[in-house]
């Protein structure tokens, strides 16, 4: 055997000791990158919606007058906040070389996890998983019914909103957004979840 055949088996050998492109796509920085890149997606979503008045965004990505980020983006952002806090949740799974539930549920991600969470935290949890589900995609999910639609609405109006006053004896209550799902808050929730992967 020749030093060049040496060499073509040298090559061979390392090709065959090479993980697959899937099994390098799997390593947890990716998961952890991919995280970061829907969490930094859901900020400029973030930064459109609060600016537009005063940076003229709608307008500087060619929409007509009166195009309203805000409410064009709302439900893409809370389904953009959904994946980023479920992909983080997984990448931080992977690296501890745990198998994660074959769910998008993030209370049971949070559980795999191994952290506690209150009422109020699973609610909001829950939101942004039906956010993906209902707002974010498509008018209507696949296998959407009148009552699933319903409960996501009440689901929303429980975690975005707070009663602010009750109208004589009527029994109807005012509400008022209580800035559950801001930038602020949801990047703090993103931001407890990424600190648990651990770099180097």
């Amino acid at each position: 055997m020749d030093e060049a055949d040496e060499e073509d088996l040298d090559i061979e050998a390392w090709f065959a000791a090479r993980p697959t492109l899937t099994e390098e796509r799997n390593h947890p920085n990716h998961w952890y990158n991919r995280g970061a890149d829907l969490h930094a997606s859901a900020g400029a979503l973030w930064y459109a919606m609060e600016n537009d008045v005063h940076h003229n965004v709608a307008e500087a990505l060619g929409f007509p007058t009166g195009f309203s980020m805000g409410v064009a983006c709302y439900p893409v952002y809370h389904m953009m906040c959904g994946l980023a806090l479920e992909v983080i949740m997984k990448a931080v799974l992977v690296q501890r070389g745990l198998p994660f539930p074959k769910t998008h549920s993030l209370a049971q991600l949070v559980q795999s996890l191994g952290l506690t969470r209150t009422d109020d935290e699973l609610a909001m949890l829950r939101f942004y998983v039906q956010a993906v589900l209902w707002a974010g995609r498509y008018p209507v999910p696949l296998k959407g019914t009148d009552d699933k639609l319903r409960s996501y609405w009440s689901l929303a109006d429980e975690v975005l909103t707070s009663p602010v006053e009750r109208v004589g004896d009527s029994g109807l209550e005012i509400r008022r957004h209580n800035g559950a799902s801001d930038w602020e808050r949801f990047s703090s929730m993103w931001h407890e979840i990424a600190s648990l992967f651990r770099h180097g």
